[in-house]
């Protein structure tokens, strides 16, 4: 039996209906909603990265292979809406992998939040630093002055702790990087065990915040919070290593700096840098990653075009759109 779980913008929402009446057709069983109240075999995410990151946060204990479904662009997604009937024949027919990919969970004020990205402690207050005191397995490592501190697993390698210059973990070892956000001691990324128990203590910073795969933000009260590895995995449905998650990791950082970029504007350079990592993109799904202003993105878009540093061509499921590319 399928679980099928997505998003609720118009793009999602479509899809969903076509999965579903594929599913139908070929005499499937399969559940729609957004809690996982039953035990299926497997799990449909329609949607976007955001959504696969939530559906495992969701599943707790549950360890229940997923595959996701991409309606928009997506890096952790293995199908889209022009390969999903093949992927879910494969399934059918168990022609496809299981690959376990690391969580990690944070304990703190009593409850536990789990992550498949990374985990984050910063300030609310923008611009404001944070004390803190790193602890691995009991021991002290050091004492920092910083933006903030991330722990990341391989799969979220790539996302906020790669920003802050940490390192790249390609394929899944059995390991966590620790990245100090804008430390005022230097301190460098550190690669450690993933049996490792990690505790960040003495926390001093204004109102405090624990960050989950970025989407999930919890006030932090206590003066410490403690990271280990989950003993639940998240499962990934796979079918062809051409299009795992790994060749995408080493296209995100294949991309190398240009001449031409270095004299554009920051937006420019961050629609660019966007692009190079993410693939083919709208307008619209610019704007919704980098958080810019819509004029501000158009006039991106509109200076990397004019030197040529992307191209643009029709968006095959919307003629009213474009897609942008490197």
């Amino acid at each position: 039996m399928y679980f099928i779980t997505s998003n609720d913008t118009s793009d999602s929402l479509e899809l969903r209906k076509k999965v579903s009446s594929y599913l139908k057709k070929k005499g499937l069983k399969y559940i729609v909603g957004k809690k996982i109240e039953a035990n299926p075999d497997y799990i449909l995410a329609i949607g976007d990265d955001n959504l696969i990151l939530e559906t495992f946060r969701s599943l707790g204990k549950k360890q229940i292979p997923l595959l996701g479904i991409a309606s928009t662009q997506s890096f952790l997604a293995q199908s889209d809406a022009a390969s999903f009937q093949q992927h879910i024949d494969l399934i059918s027919k168990k022609k496809h992998k299981i690959f376990k990919r690391a969580r990690i969970v944070a304990s703190f004020d009593g409850q536990k939040y789990s992550a498949l990205n990374d985990i984050g402690i910063f300030s609310s207050k923008s611009a404001s630093l944070i004390r803190y005191s790193l602890n691995l397995n009991s021991g002290q490592l050091w004492k920092d002055n910083a933006d903030g501190i991330i722990i990341s697993t391989p799969t979220g390698s790539t996302g906020y702790s790669f920003s802050a210059y940490g390192p790249i973990i390609l394929d899944e070892p059995s390991i966590l990087s620790i990245t100090p956000i804008a430390s005022i001691e230097k301190r460098s990324a550190v690669i450690v065990s993933n049996a490792t128990k990690i505790n960040i203590s003495d926390i001093q910073a204004n109102a405090p915040i624990v960050i989950m795969d970025g989407a999930v933000r919890v006030q932090l009260k206590a003066s410490s919070v403690e990271i280990e590895k989950s003993k639940y995995d998240a499962l990934f449905i796979e079918f062809s290593k051409d299009y795992s998650i790994e060749d995408k990791l080493k296209k995100r950082t294949s991309v190398s700096a240009t001449k031409e970029t270095k004299s554009l504007p920051p937006s420019a350079k961050l629609v660019y840098k966007i692009l190079s990592y993410e693939g083919k993109l709208t307008q619209k799904e610019v704007i919704n990653i980098t958080n810019l202003p819509e004029r501000t993105v158009r006039y991106a878009l509109g200076l990397l075009l004019k030197k040529r540093l992307i191209t643009q061509q029709p968006y095959l499921n919307d003629a009213r759109q474009t897609v942008y590319g490197v």
